[in-house]
């Protein structure tokens, strides 16, 4: 299943199913949900990687408590074990702070 949701979120041919599974991922509001967005997006294209942003967007920037949460779990993946992970994390959470 991991192996799908990866494929779907960097389908860079059809970026209408790249967003909707980051924006349902992220809709968990749990690191679980945001670290395979984000390691996703370290391997995005260009196109690809601003649907994905355009999805954090959407889900984790709607309010203040929504970037709260949203800095919490960045902060917790800082130090994931995938360099590719904590790098996109501490990328969103730069401006967070």
């Amino acid at each position: 299943m991991a192996e799908v949701l990866h494929r779907q979120l960097l389908d860079g041919r059809d970026t209408f199913v790249a967003q909707e599974t980051a924006e349902a991922l992220l809709g968990r509001r749990d690191v679980l949900g945001l670290r395979k967005v984000l390691a996703a997006l370290a391997s995005a294209d260009d196109d690809t990687g601003d649907h994905l942003d355009a999805a954090i967007l959407n889900v984790c920037g709607q309010s203040k408590e929504d970037g709260e949460r949203l800095a919490a779990l960045c902060s917790a993946l800082t130090s994931d074990p995938d360099n590719a992970v904590s790098g996109e994390a501490h990328r969103l959470l730069e401006p967070l702070r």
